[in-house]
Parts: C-alpha cells; sequence; structure tokens
C-alpha cells in the first residue's frame, strides 16, 4: 500500500506539471494530497496506539481504509489527467471494469465503447464516463473484500465458540470422568468386558442382574475426552491439507484459508466426541459395542476426519468469496460463483 501510494504520487506531481486539463478542478490537488496523506497514514499504522493497530490489522480495517483512499486518488487523477494520459490510462481502466462489473452493467459497456473507438480523442463526456465506472469498479471490489472480511470474522467466531467447547468436554471428563464416559461393553462367548479409549477390563459373565456402571466407573481414566479429541484433531489436521489445496490463494490480508483450517481442527476433536457418544448411545446398528481401545481411537480418527462434512459449506462459501475478489479476470469473461452476468 505505501508503495502504491507513491507510484500515485508520482503520478500526481507528473499531472499537476501538465496541466493540459485542470480547469474547475482548482481543489483536487489538495483533495489527492490529503487522501495519499491519510493512505500513508493508515498502512504506516501512525498515530495509533500499538495495541489497537495489531486488531486493526488482525481485523484488516486498516486495509480498507488505506486501499479506500488510494481508491479515490485513482479516481481524482482520472479527472485531472490530460487527454494524452488519459487515452494510456484506458486499457487499465477498461480491465479494472471488466475485472468487477458484469458483462451488461452500462458502466461497463460504455467504457468498453470508449476503447473500441481507437484513435479518437476522449472528450469530457467520456471522460466522465470513465471515471464513473472505475469509480463503480472500485466500490464492487471494496464490497467484496468487506464480505470476505465478514466471513473471516465469522470463521474466527467459530473457531473461539468450539475451541471453548472442545476444552469444557475436556475438562467435565478430567473433573468427573463418569460424567461423559466413552466406553462400551462388548460381550465375547458370554463374557462381558469394560473398553474405554485408555484401559479395557474384564468384569465377567453376563447375568440377569449385571451393572455396567461400576465397571465402567473402575476403567475410565481422566484422560479419555482428551486423547480422543486429540485423535480427532490430528484427523482434521490430516483432511485439512487434503481440503485447503481446492482453494485459490489470495493476496488479501484476511488468511481465509488458515482461518478455514484453524476452524477444522476443533471440529474435529468435537466430531469425535460427539460421534463415539452416538455409538454408546446405538445410534449407529451393528457398531454400538466396540471390542478394543484401538477400535475406540480408530473410530475417533472417523469421526474427526468427518467434521468435513460440517465445514465443507464453510469450504464452499470461502472458494465463492475468494472468486468475487479475484474478479471476472481482464476479460471480464470468468463466471463467479453465485453471480449472473
Amino acid at each position: 500500500m505505501l508503495t502504491r501510494a507513491e507510484e500515485l504520487s508520482s503520478l500526481a506531481a507528473w499531472v499537476a506539471a501538465h496541466p493540459d486539463h485542470n480547469g474547475g478542478h482548482v481543489g483536487m490537488a489538495d483533495a489527492i494530497k490529503n487522501h495519499l496523506d491519510a493512505a500513508r497514514e493508515t498502512a504506516a499504522g501512525q498515530n495509533t496506539p500499538r495495541g489497537l493497530r495489531t486488531w486493526q490489522t488482525m481485523k484488516g480495517s486498516s486495509f480498507e481504509r488505506t486501499l479506500g483512499n488510494l481508491d479515490a486518488v485513482e479516481v481524482d487523477l482520472l479527472r485531472l489527467a490530460p487527454p494524452s494520459l488519459l487515452k494510456g490510462a484506458l486499457p487499465s481502466v477498461e480491465a479494472h471494469v471488466n475485472r468487477f462489473l458484469p458483462k451488461h452493467d452500462p458502466r461497463r459497456v460504455a467504457v468498453n465503447a470508449v476503447a473500441a473507438a481507437n484513435g479518437k480523442a476522449i472528450d469530457e463526456e467520456q471522460r466522465s464516463m470513465l471515471v464513473a465506472a472505475q469509480h463503480a469498479a472500485n466500490t464492487q471490489r471494496r464490497r467484496d473484500l468487506i464480505r470476505l472480511r465478514g466471513f473471516r470474522n465469522l470463521l474466527v467466531g467459530g473457531i473461539v465458540i468450539f475451541t471453548l467447547l472442545a476444552v469444557a468436554l475436556a475438562w467435565i471428563g478430567y473433573a468427573d470422568p463418569t460424567a461423559i464416559p466413552l466406553c462400551f461393553s462388548p460381550e465375547n462367548g458370554g463374557v462381558v468386558k469394560i473398553v474405554c479409549p485408555r484401559g479395557e477390563k474384564p468384569v465377567g459373565e453376563v447375568s440377569p442382574q449385571f451393572d455396567s456402571d461400576p465397571a465402567v466407573a473402575d476403567t475410565v481414566s481422566t484422560g479419555d475426552i482428551w486423547l480422543v479429541e486429540l485423535v480427532g484433531l490430528l484427523a482434521a489436521a490430516l483432511a485439512a491439507g487434503g481440503a485447503l489445496r481446492k482453494l485459490n490463494s489470495t493476496s488479501t490480508p484476511y488468511a481465509v484459508p488458515v482461518a478455514l483450517a484453524a476452524l477444522k481442527l476443533p471440529t474435529g476433536a468435537l466430531t469425535a466426541v460427539v460421534g463415539l457418544l452416538l455409538m454408546r448411545a446405538e445410534f449407529v446398528p451393528g457398531l454400538s459395542a466396540l471390542d478394543s481401545s484401538a477400535q475406540i481411537l480408530g473410530w475417533a480418527v472417523v469421526f474427526g476426519i468427518s467434521q468435513q462434512l460440517v465445514t465443507r459449506f464453510a469450504d464452499n462459501q470461502a472458494t465463492g468469496l475468494l472468486e468475487n475478489v479475484g474478479g471476472r479476470g481482464a476479460e471480464g469473461d470468468r463466471p463467479l460463483a453465485g453471480k449472473e452476468d
């Protein structure tokens, strides 16, 4: 952003030194200077406390304010630019407008018509159309960035909530192991044993008076839920690597792919615990009595990977938002997710 501000500052100085067209825009140079100063101040974090600057950087609001000021400078320079410079900038304006405005937008149509008139000088009416189209494209780009930032903030909120839930479950299991026991009581040859994530214990033959609760209390461990959540988290991390390779890279400061990966980790820990609880409650016929601790941990891996069923909606939404931020390409012919051309 600071580099772009310096480029625009140099361009503004060149335009001021070639006043072929500045009638009616006496105060425009001051406006350009004010926007550039504001962009530099925001990008460098000047006059902002360190803690607040870090928070603004994490949110991305300083990026958007800086970008807004630089966009305003570009629009003002189009108003001030001499015809020769405006003619040379026309291909860039057309590519920018094509990237962010749909093909049937009248402002994009007008810009394409001006660009198609090769060799003809750009009059004031056409200049106004170029300025309006550039402003509209800049505004649309900032809207897409705001949507992306809002989505990233939702992901961060989900990460915090799911992490707190996972820690709460693990703490309950640590404080009272019998509150949420992830144990099973398989029967083999008339003999029952208690199987927990960290231990197994034979309890004798089946009888009408058999009660597994005391045996579960003797076998269950304070670290059972912690272990299951860790296994689910590791499985989710492996699944996240495969999911993230499908996402496009981005130059925005919001780190959406990182937030998506971080969301999968506590989600995998939770789905591992919830899945085993459902199996213990016999929601899955035929899988209600796992035979060993290894089987319990194996199913924790399966349920940790299955967090993709929960987070795939976030993956799809992120893909669409990142495509929108990238735009339709210089030719304006690339389809965008959820948008009509």
